[in-house]
């Protein structure tokens, strides 16, 4: 018998948060594979805990204070999975709907991979409409690591990127015994693609599977440090909000890390947002409508 585990945190969706966890438990998993839901509630005065307790006993349920985001949350529900040694370890995000077949299909796919697989993304669409809304990315240019590239479309077969989105990802056990877990580097973002990099740097390969998984509505660069509609003082405020955006540290961080040659200019452009925020945005800043036709290209 094979084991998995289901990890995700939550933080004052509480509707949103059971819909994903109806979606989970009700997944027609192969008979040889038994699945545990770790959840991580981060604080959420709406009710979401108890709610959970009450509809779905049998989720392992942790508590955080409301500081811990989605990578702090993932690596402390990590930890506490670590010593029950899984054979998989799957990311799922509380605001994703899952096809009913999702699981069987991501294990049916992971095991006819060959070679060493790091790990497998399930892509997820738009609600009401089939445009991609999260999944894999490659990057466009050989001499520019970082450079994200379009989210990749599913096709009949896996295909390999090299940017995973963790809305759903089943990661090895193999990977996990190389790699580790999320580095708490990392506050909210980049946690994903960091954890990515570091396996295909490590030899491991990533692919996205074939089809779609679920649904999860992606964020919009409206209302976003972007927007050049907002008042400055606004977007200087989003700016300093770790779920809106990337600080700056972590930034540094993730280039420096992951950047190759180019790493010293794109460090260079972060340190000029540490030390001129207001210029950085000014020169950042995009009309609304120029943010709404690529609002479905941002990372997380």
């Amino acid at each position: 018998m094979l084991r998995y585990v289901a990890m995700l945190c939550c933080y004052n969706r509480k509707e949103k948060t059971l819909a994903c966890l109806a979606s989970l438990s009700a997944q027609q998993l192969p008979t040889d594979v038994s699945l545990d839901i770790f959840l991580l509630d981060d604080g959420s005065s709406d009710g979401t805990s108890a709610a959970v307790k009450e509809q779905f006993p049998q989720v392992k349920c942790y508590q955080g204070q409301g500081d811990m985001y989605w990578n702090g949350a993932m690596a402390c529900l990590w930890q506490h999975a670590l010593p029950q040694s899984y054979d998989a370890y799957i990311w799922l995000n509380d605001d994703v709907q899952l096809q009913p077949d999702a699981l069987t299909r991501l294990h049916y796919w992971q095991s006819s991979i060959s070679g060493k697989l790091g790990a497998l993304v399930g892509s997820m669409h738009e609600p009401d409409s089939t445009a991609i809304s999260y999944g894999g990315r490659r990057s466009r240019y050989a001499w520019h690591p970082l450079g994200f590239g379009k989210l990749l479309s599913p096709d009949e077969y896996p295909i390999e990127c090299d940017f995973i989105n963790g809305n759903l990802c089943f990661v090895t056990k193999e990977a996990v015994d190389a790699v580790g877990i999320l580095d708490k580097t990392y506050t909210h973002a980049l946690g994903d693609f960091d954890y990515g990099l570091r396996l295909k740097q490590a030899g491991f390969r990533l692919y996205v599977a074939p089809g779609f998984y679920g649904q999860c509505a992606s964020n919009t660069k409206l209302n976003s440090v972007f927007d050049a509609s907002l008042p400055m003082s606004t977007r200087l405020a989003l700016l300093n909000n770790p779920a809106r955006f990337v600080p700056v540290g972590e930034w540094m961080h993730f280039v420096r890390r992951h950047g190759g040659l180019v790493w010293p200019l794109l460090w260079g452009k972060a340190l000029m947002r540490k030390l001129a925020p207001r210029l950085w945005l000014w020169l950042r800043g995009r009309k609304p409508a120029d943010l709404d036709a690529d609002s479905g290209a941002n990372t997380k």
